[in-house]
């Protein structure tokens, strides 16, 4: 980008003279979590989809629900969206690390500035509504401002006293139930709400059988004071799951006989987390200026007990890792294929991911009219950490698949397996919309500072008394970002969009990846039709890989890899109407695009993105991304939806051998609704309804996945 920087920053500390808060937010006093607010007003691309738009589809799975934002890209793991990867503009999808998570405009993720993988994310089939902020409007919203943000708005306290049920069944075992109840005097209101979702899982597990499955639970309370122009609301949220899930996947030979199988010694992979989240936020609606300010804790622990080594004798000529058990039965090692399907006899190593996180802080914004100037000044200060505390059991697998007790076969609390990680963070941002005429004009600057600490002990036993001679390790980070957007009113109907922006995600012991973003497009809105088409450019100065397990690699997990300068851009389409049919039906249709390219521009060998030539893709980028929704709605209460979604290869590393492409792939849903009254609505659900089997990712890298298969879900909603 030719944009000079320092007039970048000069020209945003104007601002400083005027006190304010986020100009594109709209303060709402019933409820005070929005962050988008008027759609069409933001400068910069932005995407709210309401409750209205979440219960077309009745989508518990958050992967479905974002195929509806182009430029936002996912890849889908358990086929339930338990933990999404999800990707804007071409950020890493590696559990949404390089994305700003949030649940009513606080920080959600179990640890944003020291761990950002959301194995945690808010429970979608209790989400309200959903807001994706892409491009300049996303500096107000970090740590990671590169891709953008995604908010997620819970159930709000109604104006009435009254609620609503929710029950469903399906298939595989499937059962929802969603209640609430919430009261308001006027003074004083609240509500109740609990979520329960559980399924058997759609994969069978070769030779010994078990559960593939989950069941997850959310509690949430509510309880606001009003009083003039004060609102103090306090919300607690409690979490519960436990979810058969594994990170193995299969090879190709295996996918292609029984793409719904899994091998026999993930039998005893299970995740086990629990949390609680509480907050206190504040509004003070008064005629000079409004301040929000929100003050919460958040503390999460998990639980992921899997494979680990496949082999971990690395018998019979094969080595140990479960990815390079998987890559080498792909290249056609007769030994690494049997013992997958427990055809050999070896010694299966699992590890306890344990982890414990914490997520504390306190946040205010401030905004004033002033003229013609709309001004937020916000700030935050906040502390995370995350203790890993992973032990090792064992099982032999016999010739034939059986599998014995588990036994303990390390201690191993030991380097990484028992590490503290702690970081504290001042962040602070100011944006000012000047309107002149036709013309609005945003400017915005953020400042990021966070200290980070790490502790790693010797200890056999997870006492943490015997501290590893090569620790502490400290490291720091002092980051600013500006960024501008305009937009100018051809006619009432026709807006013009332009923006830029710098973007940064923290790292933990690692430079901070970041990247120059601009976008440029248009919105059309008349009567009941809108469309908005945008170009976007992302320059990477430094895209950071983080080791996962289930991103696989020859790294151990944690430690950060640079992929050097990386460009990305592609345009994004959002289009809708409704056309009016006889016999008072009407037919809603809205269409999503998006075409997206990726370069390295650097050629290198790396232990985490392997061997890498210029020119190569990004992983798990697909090329493009195609949504078709088309409904009907009569008066009689009768609706239904029909939705095609369909995304583009990708592959699971940047060089993409033989088994770590992923072809394109879709899915087409069908829903229909019947309101029998003004409380009761009954519906019914058909996910990929042609039952397609394709591979949908690779996880760690090599091991295929298949979508989820053809399901049904009936059920109603009371409300009362």
């Amino acid at each position: 980008m030719s944009i000079n920087i320092k007039v970048l920053n000069s020209f945003a500390f104007l601002a400083l003279f005027s006190l304010s808060a986020y100009a594109e937010m709209e303060m709402n006093i019933v409820e005070t979590v929005t962050i988008v607010g008027s759609q069409e007003d933001v400068a910069g691309s932005a995407t709210v989809l309401s409750n209205e738009d979440l219960a077309k589809m009745v989508d518990t799975d958050i992967h479905k629900i974002l195929s509806a934002v182009p430029g936002v890209y996912v890849r889908t793991e358990d086929g339930y969206g338990l933990r999404p990867n999800i990707s804007i503009r071409g950020t890493a999808p590696d559990r949404s690390g390089k994305i700003t998570l949030m649940e009513d405009g606080v920080l959600t993720a179990p640890a944003p500035y020291t761990s950002a993988s959301a194995y945690y994310f808010p429970t979608t089939g209790r989400i309200n509504a959903v807001e994706v902020l892409k491009g300049p409007a996303a500096i107000t919203q970090g740590p990671s401002t590169i891709g953008g943000a995604i908010n997620m708005i819970s159930t709000p306290i109604p104006e009435a006293n009254g609620g609503f049920v929710t029950q469903e069944l399906g298939s595989d075992g499937l059962s929802r139930t969603h209640a609430t109840y919430g009261v308001n005097n006027g003074t004083l209101s609240g509500l109740v709400e609990i979520h329960e979702n559980s399924a058997d899982g759609f994969d069978s597990i070769m030779n010994v059988g078990g559960d593939t499955g989950f069941n997850k639970s959310d509690f949430l309370a509510k309880l606001r004071y009003t009083s003039g122009v004060h609102e103090l609301t306090f919300k607690m949220l409690d979490i519960d799951e436990t979810s058969n899930q594994t990170y193995v996947g299969l090879t190709q030979s295996s996918f292609e006989n029984s793409p719904r199988k899994r091998y026999g010694m993930s039998a005893y992979d299970i995740m086990n987390n629990d949390g609680e989240q509480t907050s206190f936020a504040y509004i003070g609606n008064f005629e000079a200026f409004t301040l929000t300010a929100t003050k919460w804790s958040n503390d999460y622990h998990r639980d992921w007990f899997k494979v680990d080594k496949a082999n971990s004798t690395k018998a019979h000529g094969v080595e140990d890792g479960i990815d390079e058990v998987i890559a080498a039965a792909n290249e056609g090692d007769a030994n690494a294929q049997a013992i997958l399907d427990g055809n050999l006899a070896v010694t299966i190593k699992l590890k306890h991911n344990n982890r414990f996180y914490t997520n504390e802080g306190m946040q205010f914004n401030l905004s004033k009219e002033i003229g013609n100037n709309a001004v937020t000044f916000g700030y935050r200060d906040m502390e995370d950490s995350e203790s890993r505390l992973q032990s090792y059991e064992c099982t032999d697998q016999a010739e034939g698949g059986s599998l014995s007790a588990l036994v303990s076969c390390s201690t191993g609390f030991t380097g990484s397996n028992n590490r503290l990680r702690t970081t504290t963070a001042t962040s602070w941002f100011i944006q000012d919309t000047i309107t002149m005429g036709a013309l609005a004009v945003t400017v915005g600057y953020r400042s990021e500072e966070f200290d980070k600490v790490e502790l790693r002990w010797d200890d056999g036993v997870p006492t943490r008394t015997m501290l590893n001679s090569s620790y502490p390790k400290n490291s720091s980070g002092d980051y600013t970002t500006s960024g501008f957007g305009a937009t100018y009113d051809i006619n009432d109907n026709l807006k013009l969009v332009a923006g830029f922006h710098q973007g940064m995600s923290p790292v933990f012991g690692g430079d901070a990846e970041q990247a120059d973003n601009m976008e440029l497009g248009f919105r059309y809105n008349k009567d009941v039709t809108a469309l908005e088409v945008m170009y976007f450019a992302s320059d990477y100065a430094n895209l950071v890989g983080e080791c996962k397990n289930s991103s696989g690699g020859d790294c151990e997990a944690g430690d950060t890899f640079s992929g050097g300068e990386v460009d990305v851009s592609g345009f994004e389409v959002t289009a809708s109407t409704v056309v009016d049919g006889p016999d008072s039906i009407s037919y809603p249709m809205a269409l999503t695009y998006a075409r997206t390219t990726s370069e390295f521009q650097s050629s290198f060998d790396s232990d985490y993105f392997g061997t890498v030539a210029s020119g190569d893709d990004i992983p798990y980028l697909p090329a493009s991304q195609l949504a078709a929704v088309v409904g009907f709605v009569t008066d009689t209460g009768l609706s239904g939806d029909m939705r095609l979604v369909k995304y583009g290869s990708a592959c699971s590393t940047a060089q993409c051998g033989q088994f770590e492409n992923i072809e394109s792939y879709t899915f087409l849903d069908l829903s229909l609704r019947q309101k029998l009254s003004e409380s009761m609505t009954l519906y019914t659900v058909v996910e990929n309804i042609n039952d397609d089997v394709d591979i949908v990712s690779r996880a760690p890298k090599n091991g295929a996945r298949s979508q989820k298969p053809k399901s049904i879900k009936v059920g109603f909603t009371f409300n009362f």
